[in-house]
């Protein structure tokens, strides 16, 4: 039988790969944590967004970026698709509507997204200051097409608009 020079080709190659493999493995290690070291970096570190007419900003998270097909009313759209979280920012012009208090405006939208959950259930509002501004907060869970849902529902007036702030 024939085949000795091929067997020891075999093994030389072999142990050739053996070796590159075993010094591939710190390469390896390396790459790996150098990108979870990224991620947690980017998931501490705080980022501003601002929407497209630069007169809303959030602080969010590193790793949240716009999302432009949340809400086409939204003013301002942006999440984490992969860990299912986002936040909208919808603008209303007070002018527009028909001497609302920041309470008025705040109940009205509560009661409709509530209309539109199943098992549906919110918070107290709370009074806060945003930005120097006067705000209510509430919570409101319950069940969207199918989908356990929780929203942290702000309502901010700034003077000249009401700025509903969604974030599930």
């Amino acid at each position: 039988l024939g085949g000795k020079g091929i067997a020891t080709a075999g093994l030389i190659l072999g142990y050739i790969a053996l070796a590159v493999g075993i010094m591939g493995i710190p390469l390896l290690v390396s790459m790996i944590q150098s990108d979870r070291e990224r991620l947690q970096r980017l998931s501490t570190e705080r980022r501003e967004i601002a929407s497209d007419d630069g007169k809303i900003k959030v602080n969010v998270p590193g790793t949240w970026t716009k999302l432009p097909e949340l809400n086409k009313q939204a003013s301002l759209q942006v999440g984490n698709k992969s860990k299912e979280v986002y936040l909208i920012v919808i603008t209303d012009t007070k002018t527009d509507l028909d001497n609302f208090t920041l309470e008025k405006h705040h109940q009205q939208i509560r009661d409709r997204m509530l209309q539109k959950m199943k098992n549906a259930s919110a918070t107290q509002p709370v009074s806060l200051t945003i930005d120097g501004h006067p705000a209510l907060q509430d919570e409101l869970t319950g069940t969207e097409k199918g989908t356990n849902v929780v929203f942290l529902h702000t309502t901010v007036d700034d003077g000249e608009h009401f700025q509903q702030i969604l974030a599930w």
